[in-house]
């Protein structure tokens, strides 16, 4: 038997299905567009939680831009809680990521750039997207990259139920603070973009600690484990990616446009405020290259006063006229010798 909502949209296959809520695919009476239905349980939400729900789907609906899905309609009905979005033609980032062709790290920074713009918009507005994993994240048929499934659930995250459910299932890509039952803020956003980039570049999805125990592991521990081919990785995306997961929000991007801006510049913008806690951290984690030792010497020419540094540096630039000059002079010398002597 068919089912409808609002006398406007048709409730299809389901798609996926929780404690809470289930997924459907659907279409538009009128045009037989496709679109997305998720529909909340009876009994998984009180009023207020449900008024709180509608103004966010509110402020989501009033969002248009191409690199977001459009949030269609919010509303309870019989059925319950519900809300409409988008059909987005293509596949999704985990559909990719379990296929055998490789993103590699130069596209996956560009579907990180794309993702980064789309969250700066909703950032702006005061909107965190809450649930950043390659399950919304969509690549449609013309190659533009989609976020979907803002959540928009609100406190229900803050039930221990779901707080178990998270662990179980997507809890790798959630960020250590709304592991601890903390609410979501565009810092947790930054460190979900940071997991794609692992996961995207790497080409794996269980690059990150996964589960209950691995979840449990990283409200612990400073870092996550990084897997064994991460050194294969360009240094600047290195530097990015542990910037990005750092478990202590305030050491992460201040921003998704910085991180954006590190990205496209192939080096670390770096935030003043938190760069010398950070490059502790991430010299503990990352020693390939030598880096330990550059930052010794690092820290031994910075411990000089100005001044003399700056006297040290321009006694090095005449050392090195002086060599140049007396190299010159040697070579001109033996060029004069053979022309004089070289006949004998």
């Amino acid at each position: 038997m068919e089912r409808f909502l609002k006398s406007r949209y048709r409730i299809g296959d389901q798609i996926s299905e929780n404690s809470f809520s289930a997924t459907y695919t659907g279409t538009f009476l009128a045009s037989n567009r496709p679109l997305i239905i998720k529909i909340y349980k009876r009994g998984a939400l009180n009023s207020n939680l449900i008024n709180g729900m509608k103004q966010k789907v509110k402020e989501l609906s009033q969002i248009n831009h191409h690199g977001i899905a459009r949030l269609l309609d919010g509303d309870y009905g019989w059925q319950g809680f519900y809300y409409v979005r988008e059909y987005v033609e293509g596949k999704s980032l985990a559909q990719i990521l379990s296929g055998s062709d490789s993103l590699g790290f130069e596209r996956t920074a560009t579907l990180v750039e794309e993702i980064c713009q789309s969250l700066a918009l909703t950032h702006a507005k005061g909107i965190v997207h809450g649930g950043i994993k390659p399950t919304n994240i969509f690549i449609d048929t013309q190659g533009v990259v989609k976020l979907t499934d803002f959540v928009i659930e609100g406190e229900i995250k803050e039930a221990m139920p779901q707080k178990v459910l998270n662990l179980l299932d997507d809890g790798r890509y959630l960020a250590p603070e709304e592991l601890l039952g903390e609410a979501a803020s565009p810092l947790s956003d930054i460190y979900g973009v940071g997991m794609i980039l692992l996961a995207g570049a790497l080409h794996k999805n269980d690059v990150a600690l996964a589960g209950l125990a691995g979840g449990l592991k990283r409200m612990r521990g400073p870092m996550i484990n990084w897997p064994i081919n991460f050194d294969k990785l360009p240094r600047y995306m290195q530097e990015i990616i542990a910037r990005a997961l750092q478990a202590d929000p305030q050491l992460r991007f201040a921003s998704v446009a910085e991180l954006q801006q590190s990205l496209a510049a192939k080096m670390l913008v770096s935030n003043k405020k938190s760069h010398d806690e950070y490059s502790e951290l991430f010299d503990k984690t990352v020693t390939q290259y030598g880096g330990e030792e550059k930052g010794k010497v690092q820290a031994a020419v910075e411990a000089i006063p100005e001044g003399l540094r700056e006297m040290r540096w321009q006694k090095e630039d005449h050392r090195r006229w002086i060599l140049a000059l007396v190299l010159i002079l040697s070579i001109v010398a033996g060029l004069v010798y053979a022309f004089l002597f070289g006949g004998n």
